[in-house]
């Protein structure tokens, strides 16, 4: 602001004024960013492109899923709690977020996957591309990794280790129904 005002040559007048415009520049900017959010949550239910299954090959096979009140388990044939939507946080970190539920797969202390509705340092996981093309997610903040069982019940975390099979996904494209 100080610059703005010795490159302009203001006056004082003009100077005690641009507190306000100052004001005004951040009320805007904060209106702003609120359309920014509103656009982009808009943009993401509207474009399918960016929704995907995360498939697990264990037992018969399954689709993972987090319902409205948090459960996350797996089930065989997709539902709509199983349109997720893997975002980047940065190269090789991932959140996870279900689309119906509009809650983040977060991975607490003792290994247990859960939909929160607050995205947290618990909601991290690595995403690694294993030799087979499967991904493994791992918690950034325990190193646990997410799992389902043979039946399609999530595993905890702590007690499977990255090669074995219920700790892979296969990230598909949902069929549509047009």
């Amino acid at each position: 602001m100080l610059s703005f005002c010795v490159s302009c040559n203001c006056t004082d007048e003009e100077t005690e004024s641009s507190g306000d415009q100052a004001s005004r520049l951040r009320h805007m900017w904060q209106l702003s960013m609120k359309d920014a959010n509103i656009r982009e949550k808009a943009i993401e239910e509207s474009n399918p492109a960016q929704h995907q299954l995360l498939y697990c090959r264990v037992g018969i096979g399954f689709h993972l899923q987090i319902v409205m009140n948090g459960s996350v388990w797996g089930v065989h044939e997709p539902s709509e709690y199983s349109l997720l939507r893997v975002f980047a946080v940065r190269p090789g970190i991932v959140g996870i977020r279900g689309v119906k539920c509009e809650r983040y797969l977060c991975m607490n202390q003792e290994g247990i996957a859960q939909g929160m509705k607050l995205f947290s340092n618990e909601c991290l996981f690595k995403e690694r591309m294993e030799e087979n093309h499967y991904n493994t997610y791992s918690s950034i903040s325990t190193g646990y990794f997410l799992a389902l069982s043979q039946k399609g019940q999530l595993r905890k975390g702590k007690r499977v280790g990255r090669h074995q099979t219920c700790t892979h996904f296969l990230p598909r494209k949902p069929v549509s129904h047009s």
